[in-house]
């Protein structure tokens, strides 16, 4: 078996060479058993990954569900983001580890003391940040800012951030914190089952509430843990902090979930502003912004969006989270597929404290589309009319799509809107 392509192993174990390198190879402990390289390549790999792990962590993982987050994309596309950056650092650390073991086998004996020594220093550092979160990884990770703030209809309070230590939960208790929620996680090995725990005797010594919502960061789907942290939002009673190491990702995940449940924000400055029609239809991907699942959208004038019937996701990112004041479903009540989806759309919305009306068109019923435009005219801006299906880009009108091109062409016919006083939202 050849090795490098300059090493070959021999029968009983140990290393023949015909490199024509200068090495001490008597002195080398590379080059006389086969189980000293595989465990340093594993040392320095668990190493090198674990450094560079956390500066990928704070820094590309960032920067990409931040990207994603911009352009519009859902959850789920964000967790399929993550776990594709988590694949590619694997392979990258793997090749570096590997690269850094080559030299360590060539190298002289400072070369071979050296690289593991500094690659431990480098775990050691990251490791001490890792015991430290709140301190030295949350800022830097975009997680350690003033904790946004979000308010429920039932009087539940939620504030996220880092993980605290227990200077941290004394301070959030006398601002009023009744209970924690821990999303950590006791399968992150080595890091978050000490800290579960140790927060556990924090929170009793502090006397506030610890609650456990163990979420698995980009590999699940979390559904135990939301369900948990969902039904706190629609009965619980007080202020609660949701926290988990670095206060960015499983925390953003609960936020975006409690906004798309119709929890109304706060008026905080470091809360993100939701995502709008108008981001959307900034997204270069089309002549009408970036499409939706069934369709384009449209602006039919000022604040007034045509939209086709939107995914869960497309439902919970532009409309539960309140962007718009009003809603008209132009969903037939006849056919069984509009029907349902009236019915979820209806349900969501409820939820979410978003007014909602039907007025059923039917196929290109322009009479009707012209009475529905009109009456569109009157309700406060923004609003949102939702069509099954709308044209894309490309503007083909296919089968399916005939409600939304019958009130396209009945706002067409209409006068040009008269400017309200002060203007719209």
């Amino acid at each position: 078996m050849v090795y490098f392509n300059d090493l070959a192993w021999t029968g009983d174990g140990r290393v023949r060479g015909w490199t024509t390198r200068s090495l001490d190879r008597e002195n080398n402990p590379f080059f006389r058993k086969r189980w000293k390289v595989v465990a340093a390549f594993l040392y320095l790999w668990g190493m090198v990954g674990f450094f560079t792990g956390t500066g990928v962590l704070i820094g590309p993982a960032r920067w990409v569900t931040m990207g994603l987050e911009q352009a519009g994309f859902g959850q789920k596309a964000q967790d399929h983001a993550m776990q594709a950056v988590i694949l590619l650092f694997l392979f990258a650390s793997g090749a570096l580890a590997l690269w850094l073991l080559r030299q360590t086998i060539h190298g002289s004996w400072r070369t071979r003391m050296g690289i593991p020594a500094v690659c431990t220093a480098l775990a050691l550092v990251s490791l001490y940040a890792w015991l430290n979160p709140g301190r030295m990884l949350a800022a830097a990770a975009g997680g350690g800012g003033i904790p946004a703030s979000l308010a429920t209809a039932s009087g539940a309070r939620f504030i996220f951030g880092a993980y605290p230590d227990e200077a941290t939960l004394r301070r959030l208790k006398h601002d009023g914190v009744t209970a924690v929620i821990s999303l950590q996680h006791p399968a992150v090995l080595p890091f978050e089952p000490a800290s579960i725990e140790t927060e556990k005797k924090a929170a009793a010594r502090v006397g506030v509430r610890f609650i456990h919502a163990a979420m698995l960061p980009w590999v699940s789907d979390n559904r135990e843990a939301l369900e948990k942290i969902r039904q706190i939002a629609h009965s619980g009673r007080g202020v609660y902090y949701v926290h988990c190491g670095l206060g960015r990702d499983r925390t953003n995940v609960v936020r975006r979930m409690l906004e798309a449940e119709g929890v109304q924000t706060a008026m905080h400055h470091s809360i993100a502003r939701a995502s709008t029609f108008a981001d959307r239809l900034r997204v270069p991907h089309g002549r009408h912004g970036r499409d939706f699942q069934r369709g384009a959208l449209r602006e039919l004038e000022p604040g007034v969006w045509l939209i086709p019937y939107p995914n869960p996701a497309e439902l919970g990112g532009y409309l539960s989270a309140g962007q718009v004041k009003q809603v008209v479903l132009l969903l037939d009540p006849n056919d069984a597929l509009q029907k349902g989806w009236r019915d979820e759309a209806q349900r969501a919305l409820g939820v979410a404290r978003v007014p909602v009306v039907s007025r059923p068109l039917m196929g290109r019923d322009l009479p009707t589309a012209k009475e529905i435009a009109e009456y569109v005219r009157t309700l406060p801006k923004p609003v949102a009319v939702v069509a099954p299906r709308t044209p894309f880009s490309n503007d083909d009108r296919y089968p399916g799509t005939e409600a939304a091109g019958a009130l396209m062409d009945a706002y067409a016919a209409l006068a040009p809107p008269v400017p309200a006083a002060g203007g719209t939202r």
